[in-house]
């Protein structure tokens, strides 16, 4: 038996087609620029609380976390944490990981409307896109972008279908979505019009019973991955009168209790800019510039490639290769609600990431029909010339500095650096010492997993030794400097006394300790490439190391919970959270299991998910 299966195997290694054979090449080929991406960006305000609110968010029984009503990133991260401790990397095998296989879900999709070949040529550009690549970071929007088109896709075949299965399994993945980010949420009004066009082209009922039913079922799967985050915010609001951040923002209620909690947060009275739209709005974009072609913007700077051939492609759709206007109903539509919402709202890079997936089909047509141009013109295959060209202009073009995104994937960040050297050179009962001109949230997630204080945290106590309990003894204290006096704050200028306070502790440890090592990174205005641009480094970070005798107290210091955006890391204890709710009764009890029951449901989904996709390849 055990033959027989081991000989299907290798039969179906041998089998591979040619198609196969290349989609495993470009898939591979996309996974190692994300994976060096992942390694070396550097890191936002925002993924570095993400980060640390992943700590223990499934040990703590969280549901959502304040800001995001949302959990299924945290949750998978958690997981990665405990598989694989807490490092930069491993805060973004979520990115590298669904970042990857989207490359074989374009590839689906873009097959679905074109060809195979187009499909090919869409799982290539995707592979080497550079602002896909660039999001290679902890945060949501490369994850929830994998389930949506996931989604997309099987909703798609079920509307071609008419299965229950199909619609079960897409809202099952854009149910999933939502709950990893909710802005998925707009994409469902897309694919209801979507398929009401569908079916008028195909000369069918709309409001057919056969075709309620199967929308029905697509919106019951979906409703199921809004539990957890709907019970989150009633158990709260029942408990202590509030809710998080995203529902008392769009409800309003409990807005006067949790002003206490939100009120610094700019999203506590984020209101749609709708006129700005179009006229602009400076709150947002301070020349000015409409708020729509701000958002556009972003993947025109941040990749002109996919973004020119994506509206050349477009452009053929609409005039010359009307056979494929399917896709173009299909991504005006997808569009429709997504992109004036976000733009009017919220305008960061990472959240039209949607717009360069969509129109990586378009701008794989346009390949395909410029290289078969080209073929005819010079009466020679030139499709391949044309795609390796594009490799190597792109894998230029990630390594100039761009104002559209994280800098830098070939040029290792110095907070990634810091962990390095903080997991590699430094004894688990040692003190480390971060430089309070380096931002918090670097110091928290570059010093995580080792007892660790800020500067002036540090200098009080030593100022305060005296009253303190405990006994002297050596210490090894391992100080990392901020070279350019102000790394992550951009404040630091405007308070002379703070930064002569760390001008002081540092000189304590350069008349008293050892320079360890000198961490440097690419400079951000230069662009930066292995091997050749040396010269574009400056130092950040210097490490010293003094064995300094200090009262033992100092570890009761440094090991408790530091509280950042919120929560303490680790949401230990979990009670004293300050959204921690208590169920009043049994119903309520029930209901809070069910929707911790929803969250395991979920994470199960996301570790099947792969498989699945694989599934989805293979099958004939």
């Amino acid at each position: 038996m055990e033959n027989k299966v081991l000989d299907k195997t290798i039969d179906s290694i041998f089998d591979l087609g040619k198609t196969k054979v290349y989609l495993i090449a470009i898939v591979v080929m996309g996974f190692v620029l994300r994976l060096i991406a992942a390694i070396n960006l550097s890191v936002a305000a925002d993924d570095m609380h993400f980060v640390t609110h992943a700590v223990n968010f499934l040990s703590a029984d969280r549901l959502v976390t304040y800001d995001q009503s949302s959990g299924l990133w945290f949750a998978f991260t958690s997981i990665m944490y405990n598989l694989f401790g807490m490092t930069q990397l491993t805060s973004r095998i979520a990115a590298l990981v669904f970042g990857t296989l989207t490359i074989l879900v374009i590839y689906l999709l873009t097959k679905e409307f074109f060809n195979e070949r187009v499909g090919l040529i869409a799982a290539f550009l995707l592979a080497i896109a550079p602002f896909h690549i660039r999001n290679t970071l902890a945060e949501m929007d490369v994850m929830i972008m994998f389930f949506v088109l996931l989604g997309m896709f099987l909703f798609v075949r079920a509307i071609k279908t008419g299965k229950a299965t199909g619609f079960a399994l897409s809202g099952l993945f854009i149910g999933v979505s939502i709950y990893t980010k909710v802005y998925s949420l707009l994409f469902i009004p897309s694919l209801l019009l979507y398929s009401a066009w569908f079916y008028r082209w195909k000369k069918r009922v709309i409001f057919s019973k056969k075709n309620v039913k199967m929308i029905l079922i697509f919106l019951l799967v979906i409703f199921i991955f809004t539990v957890p985050a709907l019970t989150h915010n009633y158990l709260l609001y029942k408990d202590k009168g509030f809710m998080d951040l995203q529902f008392t923002r769009t409800t309003g209620l409990g807005k006067d209790i949790s002003e206490q909690h939100y009120g610094w947060d700019v999203q506590f009275d984020a209101k749609n800019s709708w006129k700005g739209l179009i006229l602009g709005d400076t709150k947002h974009i301070a020349s000015g510039t409409p708020l729509l072609l701000g958002a556009v913007n972003f993947i025109r700077i941040g990749d002109p490639f996919n973004f020119y051939l994506g509206l050349l492609g477009m452009f053929l759709i609409l005039f010359y290769r009307k056979e494929y206007r399917k896709y173009l109903v299909f991504f005006l539509l997808s569009i429709a609600f997504v992109l004036p919402f976000l733009a009017s709202i919220i305008l960061l890079p990472k959240h039209f990431l949607f717009l360069e997936l969509l129109l990586i089909p378009a701008s794989a047509l346009a390949v395909k029909d410029i290289g078969s141009w080209l073929s005819r013109k010079f009466n020679k295959r030139l499709l391949k010339s044309l795609l390796i060209v594009l490799l190597i202009v792109i894998l230029i073009f990630i390594g100039m500095p761009n104002k559209s995104n994280v800098e830098h994937v070939y040029g290792k960040s110095h907070v990634a650096q810091m962990i390095e050297f903080r997991e590699e050179k430094t004894e688990i009962n040692s003190l480390l010492v971060g430089d309070s001109r380096i931002y918090r949230g670097r110091i928290n997630w570059a010093l995580q997993g080792r007892p660790y204080l800020e500067g002036t945290e540090f200098l009080s106590f030593l100022n305060s030794e005296e009253q303190m309990g405990g006994n002297k003894i050596p210490v090894d204290v391992y100080f990392f400097e901020c070279v350019p006096d102000d790394c992550g704050w951009g404040t630091v200028k405007n308070q002379p006394e703070f930064n002569a306070s760390m001008e002081v502790l540092t000189n304590l440890f350069v008349e008293q300790g050892t320079l360890m090592e000198t961490i440097k990174e690419p400079i951000e205005e230069r662009s930066y490439y292995p091997l050749i641009s040396g010269d574009n480094l400056y130092s950040t970070i210097r490490v010293y190391h003094s064995k300094i005798l200090v009262k033992d107290s100092i570890f009761g210091l440094a090991l408790r919970s530091k509280n950042w955006f919120l929560y303490d890391i680790g949401y230990e204890p979990k009670w004293d959270q300050f959204d921690y709710y208590n169920t009043r009764n049994g119903i309520d009890l029930l209901l809070d299991k069910f929707a911790h029951l929803i969250v395991w449901l979920a994470v199960i989904i996301t570790f099947l998910s792969p498989f699945y996709v694989v599934y989805l390849l293979i099958k004939k």
